[in-house]
């Protein structure tokens, strides 16, 4: 029997939220600010050991400095299905404090992971906080952790059914043109920018259908656009510009999750993106959706 999605949905703590992005707030640049950074990591080990799952610290090396990405596994009744995963990212761009960009986004991945643990799946569910997303200092690359996770997944053979990564989900504004539109974007896009964006590739167009699906019936207050980018994104870099480009390299299925970012908030990379500029009612709309989805991917919901 399936659980009541409706009173695990109800679970959902927006002052929890809010404590989460207060507690990941501030300067986290892997390389400007690395004593920081660790302790942002030691804080999402310790919250999620405290729900419950397995934690680990999956080491990545970097200019003679050690990263983690830190993985929390609960494990589904069938160990042969492919696995859901929930991502976030933790360090912030150079000089930011990071509140939209990604405290937003890690902040519902650890209230997912508090309600996830108390309900039993068939699937195994992985929540992961991914380090070096950011660019770093006379460096083109970005996503280093993201791309480190998803070289030994593939290594150990593993399956995913669905990554959900969450990037930039906290920012609205309800006036009329304040959502910016990319050019090549062809689908209809609201003027205002209230909406979460899902933003899959070909692949990963299937997943997308059913994270829609799961809004609408059970979260039908927030307000989804859906968009499948071509050729991978190339075509829009921004598109890739978060931790599921590294799934959709390595040919998993996944989903950004997003406000959209730099086509809605003017805070995004700067000293400005402040916990007092995020709209925590949205958040925990965006919880209770990315909630209902992992559920129904795990079979027929009631």
């Amino acid at each position: 029997m399936m659980p009541d999605i409706l009173h695990i949905l109800g679970e959902v703590s927006e002052k929890r939220l809010r404590e989460n992005v207060c507690a990941l707030e501030g300067e986290r640049h892997g390389g400007e600010n690395y004593p920081a950074l660790e302790d942002k990591a030691r804080f999402i080990e310790q919250t999620l050991r405290s729900y419950g799952p397995r934690v680990e610290n999956e080491p990545v090396p970097f200019r003679d400095r050690m990263y983690w990405n830190i993985t929390a596994t609960i494990e589904g009744k069938d160990p042969d299905a492919p696995w859901l995963l929930v991502g976030a990212h933790y360090d912030s761009p150079s000089g930011s404090p990071g509140a939209d960009d990604n405290a937003s986004g890690m902040a519902v991945l650890l209230e997912v992971a508090r309600i996830m643990e108390g309900t039993p799946l068939a699937k195994t569910l992985q929540f992961v906080a991914f380090t070096l997303e950011e660019r770093q200092a006379y460096d083109v690359t970005i996503l280093r952790g993201s791309r480190a996770f998803v070289h030994q997944a593939r290594e150990a053979g593993r399956r995913y059914a669905a990554a959900l990564i969450l990037e930039c989900i906290g920012y609205t504004d309800r006036t009329r043109h304040s959502q910016i539109i990319p050019r090549l974007v062809k689908v209809p896009v609201p003027e205002t920018a209230d909406f979460l964006a899902v933003i899959a590739d070909r692949r990963s167009r299937p997943v997308m259908a059913q994270f829609n699906r799961a809004a609408v019936r059970f979260v039908p207050e927030l307000a989804i656009v859906p968009y499948v980018v071509p050729f991978t994104g190339y075509l829009i870099p921004q598109s890739r510009f978060s931790d599921h480009a590294s799934f959709w390299d390595a040919g998993y299925p996944a989903l950004m999750l997003t406000d959209t970012a730099m086509f809605r908030n003017p805070n995004y990379h700067t000293r400005h993106d402040t916990a007092d500029t995020l709209d925590f009612g949205f958040m925990a709309a965006v919880a209770r959706t990315v909630t209902a989805a992992i559920i129904s991917f795990d079979g027929e919901a009631t």
